[in-house]
């Protein structure tokens, strides 16, 4: 039973923040960051999403991510953490902010330096030393398989901790839960959960570093506690949970036993009357060897944390590109294929090449009297270093044109509306801002119905 693997540790943590007089500057920041960002959608009439509002504050960005129970919810790009703020004025028995760190972030930085980070840098200025705890989850990673286990192998010691569910198949269960909030377990088959998890290969290598065999079973054992069952054990604070936590988790292994079933008659099973059973030899090995030693020396200083905060990935590549190209259609640019394509053999000959700013903002030829060989006529284009002729991407932001120069925009861009969607797009943008400055008429429905037909 020693060679059994485990990795002990912590793997969520949620929190409060007490704030000082300097918060709603900052509250008041964050609000005018956000208004502008919407305002950039609706001056153009353009559809938006939560995930579209970005943030910043003391140089880390925060992707917006809706509002419930009266904050303001963001996350960082990389998903380490969520943070909550809301008016001072409002819920005012509520402290103004929450903090939620995520298992990616404790696992990839370390939950003291996600911490330090957060309340010293993150928040620095409008936040005292008091950082109330509201949950835990205290885990331990096991290369084991528990697909034996049934409910009826479970014993508690208070009648409130006694709903038990299983889930799995017929031959394994996959999924064990003990108790309800505010104290409960869950046992469940970390690999299964893992199956559609995008974060797999991340949880992979963390395993793989901590010489588990990655092929084989990954059960994860954790309790969930919240701030009700925490204060029973004088535990309010980050502080206070960092100090007790080894022995906070043995007694919750206590709590809520594995037990030898062969240890008691079938009728004690039958009747729910388990608390002198033995507890499982398994059970007593894992609580002993529970320790957060190696876990909280796990830190990064603050600087490499900044970075670590945005580390670059394909999903992080994936929210980039795509807000970009969105600027640019809200912008009017004109962006086409042929342009990607030439940007990307630019990015890939940097990689081989020292180019400095200079060389990247003019990497082409323009050509004056460049003439389309389809239409006949007399275009600008662009002479690209590897011999391709591009058109320049146009500019057009209605908003700034006359309104003479915008009437001959639009009657520019009306008969080709209907080729295409970006044809159409450009339109829409030009005849909203004409109707907005009454320089065309505000058609009804029917009106417009019977003009298309």
């Amino acid at each position: 039973m020693n060679d059994i693997k485990m990795i002990h540790g912590i793997d969520a943590l949620y929190y409060f923040c007490h704030t000082n007089e300097d918060y709603d500057d900052l509250f008041l920041e964050i609000l005018d960051q956000m208004q502008h960002a919407k305002g950039k959608f609706e001056k153009r009439y353009i559809e938006y999403e939560n995930s579209d509002i970005n943030i910043t504050i003391h140089e880390t960005p925060l992707n917006y991510r809706g509002k419930a129970e009266g904050f303001y919810w963001f996350m960082d790009i990389n998903e380490f953490f969520k943070i909550g703020f809301k008016d001072k004025e409002t819920n005012t028995n509520l402290n103004d902010i929450r903090v939620q760190l995520q298992g990616i972030g404790i696992y990839t930085v370390g939950i003291k330096s996600l911490v330090d980070f957060i309340n010293n840098e993150l928040l620095k200025g409008c936040v005292h030393d008091f950082f109330p705890i509201t949950r835990v989850d205290l885990n331990t990673f096991i290369q084991y398989d528990f697909g034996f286990l049934t409910k009826e192998m479970f014993s508690t010691r208070k009648r409130s901790y006694s709903m038990i569910s299983e889930i799995g198949s017929a031959t394994a269960t996959q999924t064990i839960y003990v108790g309800k909030k505010p104290f409960l377990l869950r046992l469940y088959n970390k690999k299964e959960e893992l199956k559609k998890n995008r974060k797999k290969e991340l949880m992979y290598e963390y395993f793989a570093n901590n010489g588990f065999d990655i092929e084989q079973d990954i059960f994860n054992l954790e309790f969930e506690l919240h701030r009700s069952h925490l204060t029973q054990f004088k535990i309010d604070t980050i502080d206070d949970l960092f100090k007790n936590a080894v022995k906070l988790f043995k007694r919750s292994m206590d709590d809520i036993r594995l037990i030898d079933i062969e240890s008691i008659s079938d009728d004690a099973i039958k009747h729910n009357n388990k608390h002198r059973a033995n507890t499982h030899k398994l059970w007593e090995h894992i609580k002993e060897s529970y320790n957060l030693k190696e876990f909280m020396q796990t830190t990064l200083p603050l600087d490499r944390i900044k970075r670590a905060i945005t580390i670059y990935d394909d999903h992080r590549f994936k929210i980039e590109i795509v807000a970009v190209l969105r600027r640019a259609f809200i912008n009017n640019l004109v962006v086409e294929l042929e342009h990607m394509d030439a940007f990307y053999f630019e990015a890939k000959r940097s990689l081989k090449e020292t180019t400095t700013k200079k060389q990247m903002e003019k990497t082409y030829e323009d050509l004056d009297n460049y003439i389309n060989p389809d239409t006949g006529q007399k275009e600008k284009a662009r002479l690209l270093d590897d011999g391709t002729i591009i058109k320049p991407v146009n500019v057009v932001n209605v908003s700034e044109l006359s309104d003479l120069d915008l009437f001959q925009y639009l009657d520019k861009l009306t008969p080709n509306k209907d080729l295409s969607d970006k044809d159409t797009h450009m339109w829409q943008v030009a005849h909203k801002e004409a109707m907005k400055r009454n320089l065309i008429p505000v058609i009804g429905r029917n009106e417009a119905n019977e003009d298309d037909s």
